[in-house]
């Protein structure tokens, strides 16, 4: 159903042109979603709009969350660290 595979870091790429993504896009949907892989849509043979599943997109916005990235570094530090504290002890002056 592709026409052309690549990888790119790591990552198989694969390339259709639209008319067959229209064609077939319940199919197309469901690849993408299960494999993981990105889907390069074509149209006159340029590349024109990436699919990838809905799961990739939340990685991907996480990572370019330099805020969210580091703190999710200092939770794993407090955790290794056991400064841990339960939800009574947070609140319990509030």
């Amino acid at each position: 159903m592709y026409t052309l595979y690549k990888v790119r870091r790591g990552k198989m790429v694969k390339i259709a042109p639209i008319s067959k993504v229209r064609n077939h896009l319940p199919t197309f949907v469901t690849k993408v979603k299960d494999e993981h892989n990105q889907l390069v849509i074509t149209r006159g043979g340029r590349p024109v709009a990436v699919m990838i599943s809905l799961e990739d997109l939340e990685t991907l916005e996480i990572k370019a969350d330099a805020k969210l990235i580091h703190s999710l570094i200092r939770a794993e530090e407090d955790l290794k660290a056991s400064r841990l504290y339960s939800h009574e002890q947070v609140f319990k002056n509030v």
